[in-house]
């Protein structure tokens, strides 16, 4: 059976050079197989003047990498994106995405309706008010026992975040990649 790594690699998705694979993995293995509903906000555009654009991935990636990779791993799971770009808008089994934009309460309220989620990751707009709007506006729709992965966080939030986050009832955690340059927070509700 692959690992995510594996399987994050073939789908192209930068998650793995990052550093995130591994963590990834050993965080969400035992999950595998259990029937959950997934939510990824940043679907990869490959739109070159978008902001948080995969288009410097060239001509073989597509937008919904990391979505068709967690629709592999999790077998039994609903795999849902947001995005607000036009082109990474699809739907295949087990995938469907959302246009909106996760910094503002209601148009994720009004795409999401009453959905709730096991697994959210924030792979959106890599600033710190974009993604402390994000998750203020996605947390309460995480299920009990569920994680919120906050990738690419950036200096000052990462260097601030347990001081921004302090009110959340959570268990929290951060993770550096080898390399200092990317990072990311966890919450498990």
């Amino acid at each position: 059976m692959k690992n995510f790594s594996q399987i994050i690699t073939e789908h192209l998705s930068d998650k793995v050079q990052n550093g995130y694979g591994p963590v990834y993995d050993s965080i969400l293995k035992n999950l595998r197989h259990k029937p959950l509903n997934i939510l990824e906000i940043g679907i990869g555009t490959v739109i070159p003047d978008a902001p948080s654009n995969m288009a410097w991935q060239g001509g073989n990636y597509r937008p919904g990498a990391s979505l068709r990779a967690f629709k592999e791993y999790f077998p039994n799971a609903m795999i849902y994106g947001g995005d607000i770009q036009d082109d990474c808008m699809f739907e295949e089994p087990r995938i469907k995405t959302f246009k909106f934009d996760s910094t503002n309460l209601s148009q994720c309220n009004a795409a999401l309706m009453d959905m709730t989620f096991d697994i959210i990751i924030d792979d959106g707009l890599h600033t710190t008010p974009a993604q402390l709007k994000t998750f203020r506006n996605l947390w309460h729709r995480v299920n009990d026992g569920g994680f919120y992965f906050m990738e690419d966080v950036w200096s000052p939030l990462y260097e601030e975040w347990q001081t921004a986050f302090g009110d959340i009832d959570a268990e929290k955690w951060d993770y550096k990649s080898n390399s200092a340059k990317y990072t990311f927070i966890v919450f498990s509700k």
